[in-house]
């Protein structure tokens, strides 16, 4: 990705530079944009001209603006620095990812999640990993659209289990398996997972999580249940 050559510019001018890119992006994001997009285009606004790829923001530094606007505008509680706390700084991003109306009359991708979550808890509630998994397995959608489940991947990192990644992995393929347009090999290596049924159940949740005036937990309270499921283990 590339907006003139920075290179003569002291540091202090070059990180004053990705900050207010950082700022712009996160503006983006709250209009609608993934971070990715939008950090292109708030480059070339700022800028005006070309920035070198290693002078841009990285998203999450974007995600990390757009959590401030949250926490400023929203009362979302200040992070404490536990995994939790990092997966819900992770998710409340969603909040900004608006969705069709037609398509998801739920409303944004966060309310989505919750709905998800939700749905996943009446089915599994003892299960930790897949509720996670439930939670979190938008959060690419904030960062890159057109490469979300990765985005997801990277953003939770070590957050997560190893379950919990190859759930949001595999979730496309459940979709497919449920959809019936999954291809015979790879539908049977779906079914011949442990995970198979649990990621069919994750699938189904994401296809009915598009209900309007659903009473879903708050983001809050759905990270109470998992800490809580924690300290059960």
């Amino acid at each position: 990705m590339s907006v003139r050559n920075d290179g003569g510019l002291p540091d202090e001018d070059r990180d004053r530079l990705r900050q207010r890119i950082a700022e712009e992006a996160a503006r983006g994001v709250s209009r609608g944009s993934d971070a990715t997009r939008a950090t292109f285009r708030a480059a070339r606004r700022v800028a005006r001209g070309w920035v070198p790829d290693d002078r841009l923001p990285e998203p999450r530094e974007v995600c990390d603006e757009v959590r401030r606007g949250l926490d400023a505008t929203a009362a979302l509680r200040p992070l404490v620095g536990d995994r939790f706390d990092a997966i819900a700084a992770e998710v409340a991003v969603l909040a900004t990812v608006k969705q069709d109306r037609q398509k998801c009359p739920e409303g944004d991708a966060l309310e989505h999640s919750l709905q998800v979550f939700d749905l996943v808890h009446r089915e599994r509630p003892f299960d930790e990993e897949l509720l996670t998994a439930a939670l979190v397995h938008d959060v690419g959608r904030a960062i890159d659209r057109a490469d979300a489940v990765a985005a997801t991947l990277e953003a939770v990192g070590d957050l997560v289990t190893e379950r919990t990644k190859w759930l949001v992995e595999m979730l496309p393929a459940a979709r497919g398996h449920v959809e019936q347009t999954l291809g015979h090999r790879a539908r049977k290596r779906l079914e011949s997972h442990p995970d198979f049924l649990d990621v069919l159940l994750l699938a189904e949740a994401d296809r009915r999580a598009h209900q309007r005036g659903y009473p879903a937990p708050t983001l809050d309270e759905a990270i109470a249940i998992l800490r809580a499921l924690e300290g059960d283990t």
